[in-house]
Parts: C-alpha cells; sequence; structure tokens
C-alpha cells in the first residue's frame, strides 16, 4: 500500500484517480486530496488555476511537506484536464509565439483584466501547442513541470478532453474520444440519465463518479487503448511506483 497526494481539478476528478490507480497497483492505496480542499472553497478554489497555484506555492518545501503528512506521502500524483490547453487563453500566456504588449509579467495567475477575447494576443489553436491530443498534453505537463521545478516523485496526468473521456470510453468505446470536446455536456449530461445513473440537474456530483469508477476500473483495458492520456497515466504509475518501492 502506497500513500498519494493528488493535486487535481475538482472532487469527480480525485474519485476516478483514485480508483484507477488501485486498478494499476491492483492493490488498496491511501490517498490524501491535498487540493481542492473538501469544500472547494479554500485557499486556491478548484479548477486548473487552483492546482497551478498549489503547485508553485509548494515548489519550495514539496519534499518536506510530502515527509510532513502523516504518514508520509510516497508520491504525488497531479491532474489538469486537456481541454484547459484546448479553450483557455490564459494557459497559454507563456507560450513563445504569444506577443503580448501589456506592461505585466505574463503569467496566466496575473492575467490582465482588461484582456477579453478580442483584445488578447493569444490565438487558439496555438501554435506552440497545437491540436490533436498530444499538444494539449505537452502543454500542460510543461506548465506545471514549470511551477512544480522538480517533479520528483511526481505522476503528471492530462485526460483528454478531460476525465469524462476515461467514462465515455468504458461505456461507449468512440473512437476518437479524446478529441471529442466537452463530453460531460455533449454527452454524459445531455440526458437526465447515462447508463442509468440518473445526472440530476447536469450537475457534476462525487457520487454519480463513485458509480461510474467500477465500469471505467473493469474496463481500464478498454480505456487505454481509446486514450493515449490513460497509458500514459499508467505508464507514469508504474515507474514512480516502482521507484518508490526501492
Amino acid at each position: 500500500m502506497k500513500h498519494i497526494g493528488i493535486v487535481c481539478e475538482g472532487p469527480t476528478d480525485f474519485v476516478i484517480l483514485s480508483r484507477v490507480i488501485d486498478t494499476i497497483t491492483k492493490e488498496l492505496n491511501c490517498y490524501l486530496r491535498l487540493q481542492p480542499e473538501e469544500n472547494c472553497a479554500g485557499q486556491y478554489g478548484n479548477g486548473w488555476k487552483g492546482v497551478l497555484k498549489w503547485c508553485r506555492d509548494h515548489a519550495d518545501i514539496k519534499n518536506l511537506f510530502m515527509q510532513g503528512v502523516a504518514p508520509a506521502l510516497d508520491f504525488l500524483v497531479i491532474q489538469m484536464d486537456g481541454d484547459v490547453s484546448r479553450k483557455d487563453k490564459p494557459s497559454h500566456c507563456l507560450c513563445a509565439s504569444v506577443m503580448c504588449e501589456k506592461k505585466i509579467k505574463r503569467d496566466p495567475l496575473n492575467y490582465p483584466i482588461d484582456c477579453d477575447t478580442t483584445t488578447c494576443p493569444v490565438v487558439l489553436p496555438c501554435e506552440d501547442h497545437a491540436p490533436p491530443v498530444d499538444g494539449y498534453r505537452t502543454h500542460l505537463k510543461g506548465l506545471i513541470a514549470a511551477a512544480l521545478r522538480e517533479t520528483d516523485r511526481t505522476c503528471i496526468v492530462i485526460p483528454c478532453d478531460s476525465t469524462e473521456a476515461w467514462v465515455i470510453a468504458a461505456y461507449d468505446s468512440p473512437a476518437n474520444v479524446e478529441q471529442l470536446e466537452a463530453p460531460w455536456e455533449n454527452v454524459i449530461a445531455r440526458g437526465k440519465s447515462y447508463h442509468g445513473i440518473r445526472i440530476p440537474g447536469q450537475k457534476k456530483r462525487a457520487r454519480i463518479f463513485e458509480e461510474f469508477a467500477p465500469v471505467v476500473c473493469e474496463n481500464w483495458e478498454k480505456v487505454k487503448q481509446l486514450c493515449q492520456s490513460a497509458q500514459d497515466f499508467e505508464q507514469s504509475i508504474h515507474t514512480i511506483v516502482a521507484a518508490a518501492s526501492q
């Protein structure tokens, strides 16, 4: 059993990631949800900016922080959905192709309040990290790694377009599922239920993903075949578990 800290965009991601890690390692591990906090209204909030803020604030103390938790953490898993790269202009502020005239240091977390879709010089898709999804993963892994500065004992996972794509792959097996935009809105929450699981108010709730998780784990081999991000995640987990066991 490993003690694993998870930094993720939201509670539903935590549910899927923790269950999948147990499936990959074939054991029940101990998890600590570091970000977002239980009420999603803590110091960092939720979403991709909360993930990035956490990484920056813990970059200098990461190893001490991991040792200071009781029990100490064996490794970290940090998640950000690929749709951030696809649709969020601030995430591209630091890309080499962006020529910004704003008189501040370009920074995704200090996006000028007077920037909007008409004045922002970021053009999507970004020519530095253009689709298909490989570009999104490269972009966001780099963004997180730069914020942390060192990624020892750290697994960075970028589900594309989001962790909901893994759910759809497990249930429906569509081709090019990672290129499906907004899978929650366009597939899972289009109706009042998804494969018999009620989606009240079309809102993401952790308890709904608790119902999805067993099917994702049962069909994990199929998910890996359809989603390169899932295959990358498993490979990274195997590598980091092996290192932590030495």
